[in-house]
């Protein structure tokens, strides 16, 4: 039914692309023979006339060498979640028995390292940011595991439900990090970094957590349903419901819910807050999810009409990065910073 309802979808406009990402729950607990067998009726429906990519994100627990040479020769590339330092990931990410597992994700990034075929489908390792965890530590724990491309997420948060706080502000820990990335002199991905300096130059396509150019994301639940994006779950309950499944519509009946147009950022106008900043190029208002507020209070609105609950860190980190791009290019002037009283508000 999924791969129907895409081929349907990309034939109706007139798209000849679409990229498929198995994530989680954990992906290799379908198990090799079943992933096969689905990957094979999705690729026999979609068919020659598309070019459709396949990848997953893993905990990469259940990695084994049969799984990487299965996924090398189905083209399907895969990512691992690791969150730092063993004293950090552990904190978070453990088995359902409260065992830790940062020895077995890093036994898994070691295992793609060293297999023959696993550069052809280790994309790049994703961390949440831990306001705990010094900044040059997390860099140079990324670069001890010897991939090319990193990743990092804000936790999901958003006015009703604040970040934690820890050693660190946010502000100065994404400063502090991309710093560590900016001048290493060894050649590393960084994806939110290298988004947010494609967005300084104007770059047209974003992704949907930076940026705030249309997006194409869908999210299908293993029941069928059809969500915006799970990272809704952290505003309020329900709040993912579109109450459309794969089973009984086709994709284009989710555009009559006003939360997903908002979610994939079409023809919909950021908060006045933003309309006034001059990083809004660069940030885009924030991911969608974290502009919530249940409640209007001060210059918060009800809904998601509002800044990110991170304002105060994406500010201070575009400024940041836009002052050290052009410190390396021909003479420009330097991006005036304002002491915006109400971003203020809203870091407050």
């Amino acid at each position: 039914h999924m791969a129907r309802r895409i081929r349907a979808h990309l034939e109706s406009h007139g798209c000849k692309s679409a990229h498929i990402i198995l994530h989680g729950g954990e992906p290799l607990l379908v198990g090799i023979g079943y992933l096969d067998r689905w990957l094979g009726i999705v690729r026999s429906i979609l068919g020659d006339g598309f070019q459709i990519a396949f990848s997953m994100q893993s905990n990469g627990v259940l990695l084994t060498d049969d799984w990487i040479d299965f996924l090398a020769d189905r083209a399907v590339r895969i990512g691992i979640s690791i969150d730092g330092p063993k004293h950090v990931h552990d904190r978070f990410r453990r088995h359902h028995d409260g065992s830790h597992s940062y020895e077995q994700v890093l036994s898994a990034i070691r295992r793609l390292n060293r297999h023959p075929r696993g550069r052809e489908i280790f994309s790049t390792v994703m961390s949440v940011v831990d306001v705990d965890l010094d900044p040059q530590e997390a860099w140079a724990h990324f670069k001890s595991l010897g991939v090319r491309g990193f990743d990092i997420s804000l936790p999901h948060a958003n006015h009703e439900h604040p970040p934690r706080k820890g050693r660190w502000s946010y502000r100065d820990w994404l400063i502090n990090l991309f710093d560590e990335w900016f001048d290493d002199p060894a050649v590393h991905g960084l994806r939110y970094f290298e988004n947010i300096v494609r967005m300084i130059f104007g770059y047209p396509l974003s992704s949907d957590n930076i940026g705030g150019k249309p997006v194409g994301v869908l999210v299908v639940e293993t029941n069928g349903d059809y969500e915006g994006t799970d990272a809704l779950k952290c505003t309020e309950e329900g709040m993912t419901k579109l109450g459309r499944n794969v089973l009984t519509d086709d994709i284009d009946a989710i555009y009559e819910q006003a939360i997903v147009n908002l979610l994939q950022q079409v023809s919909v106008s950021p908060c006045s807050t933003c309309r006034a900043c001059p990083a809004l190029t660069v940030c885009g208002a924030g991911y969608v999810p974290h502009r919530y507020s249940r409640m209007t209070q001060g210059i918060l609105r009800a809904g998601f009409d509002n800044p990110s609950v991170y304002c105060e860190a994406l500010f201070g980190l575009i400024e940041h990065a836009h002052d050290r791009v052009l410190t390396t290019l021909p003479s420009r002037p330097r991006w005036t910073s304002r002491q915006n009283t109400q971003r203020e508000q809203v870091a407050s």
